[in-house]
């Protein structure tokens, strides 16, 4: 102001800290060199953020201030961090071994205090800072990782009872077990799981489930899921849970199986081995009231977990596409016979005969139905059907424009 007067310096603290969080952590510290109103602002903003070592001249001088940044704000009796987010995407700094170290120190640090944590590590590297690390933390309760590589054998968080909310985008998760007695929230996105054995997931208080669009590898083994409400899961192409020979059973001898088929049910030479007779991941979604499932057409584990499908006892909403119509529409038919309430289905379809799908859940008695082509903007359509509601594109003869 040309009076001279500071009217930002005079805001109330907290309004200060909500400015301030929206900075990189090196630039809410620089802060302190404005005014003296300034000097102390600093240590007590609820969020860290550090952004890598670009525009710091060389990695050491990075790692030194967020050395002594930590321990200034969480050694002793500082104040407690809402979030605190290790953002190194693709600055080279996770490239040397010396670097990782630092990562794992800053994490250790941070943790007893923190209650969101971010991790992100875009960048191809041998190791990283949570392979063969248990977390520990009675604040921490969400975690999001990016990047990173979670490789032990079972992955338990029952040192933080009170996280709540785990993602993972493009991870490298190959771990067996996943244990946690409070997670509520599960996202897994574009992440790289191993092709012979499985994730077994069992969470007594998962709320949420999202397995969308993995790299390789296999879809969990689902365990136990009491408080389930909702689950997205889309499978694309690279879902290694395939066969060569389009079979939704085993498709020959072991002589000349695939190896879609030969590893489906684990490993036979050194497991685990999983239950020939009952599903892999189906089951685990039967407390479910929302669910869409999506996969590329090969992908065959929905398809075989029919064989043994669960009642649906409370699901109200579905949302299925093309795969459910393989086999006579086999899928389709099980879903609305296993499903006594369901109130609104969705089909998401390309290449298909609507006409079918549409009678098919007209004779279950479906009260809402969705039909949506893939390549079309469409239009509303409805029919005689209680409430029926399509989006297709034009024409078709059986559906009269609304």
């Amino acid at each position: 102001m040309a009076s001279g007067e500071d009217r930002i310096s005079a805001l109330p603290e907290d309004i200060l800290h909500q400015v301030l969080r929206l900075l990189p952590a090196h630039e809410v510290v620089r802060t302190c060199l404005l005014a003296r109103r300034w000097r102390g602002v600093w240590r007590s903003v609820p969020t860290l953020c550090f952004t890598g070592a670009k525009g710091w001249g060389s990695a050491d001088r990075f790692a030194q201030f967020v050395d002594h940044l930590l321990h200034l704000r969480c050694g002793g009796d500082g104040a407690p961090l809402d979030s605190c987010d290790f953002d190194f995407d693709f600055d080279g700094f996770m490239l040397l071994p010396a670097n990782e170290r630092h990562a794992s120190i800053w994490l250790w640090k941070a943790l007893p205090r923190v209650r969101a944590l971010r991790l992100c590590i875009v960048e191809e590297q041998e190791a990283s800072p949570l392979s063969d690390m248990h977390l520990f933390s009675q604040h921490l309760t969400r975690l999001e990782l990016v990047g990173v590589g979670v490789n032990n054998s079972v992955v338990d968080f029952a040192g933080c009872p009170t996280l709540v909310e785990l993602s993972m985008d493009t991870c490298d998760v190959f771990v067996r077990q996943l244990l946690s007695p409070s997670l509520k929230h599960l996202r897994i996105t574009r992440s790289y799981t191993s092709e012979f054995d499985r994730i077994l997931i069992s969470l007594p208080n998962l709320v949420s489930l999202e397995f969308i669009e993995c790299q390789q590898g296999r879809i969990p083994f689902l365990g136990s899921l009491p408080r389930l409400a909702r689950a997205v899961v889309v499978l694309n192409e690279y879902c290694a849970d395939q066969c060569s020979q389009d079979r939704f059973d085993s498709c020959g001898a072991d002589s000349d199986i695939c190896d879609g088929c030969y590893y489906y049910y684990g490993d036979p030479g050194h497991g685990p081995h999983y239950d020939r007779n009952n599903c892999i991941f189906l089951k685990g979604l039967s407390e479910a009231t929302d669910l869409e499932l999506s996969a590329h057409s090969d992908v065959t584990v929905f398809n075989r977990d029919l064989k043994w499908c669960p009642t649906f006892t409370k699901l109200k909403t579905l949302l299925l596409n093309d795969w459910c119509l393989a086999a006579n529409h086999n899928a389709l038919i099980c879903f609305l016979q296993h499903s006594p309430i369901l109130e609104k289905l969705t089909l998401e379809l390309s290449k298909v005969s609507i006409l079918f799908a549409l009678s098919s859940a007209k004779t279950r008695g479906t009260n809402d139905v969705v039909l949506k082509a893939a390549s079309s903007t469409g239009e509303r359509y409805s029919t005689g059907f209680n409430e029926l509601r399509t989006i297709v594109p034009k024409p078709y003869p059986f559906c009269t424009p609304h």
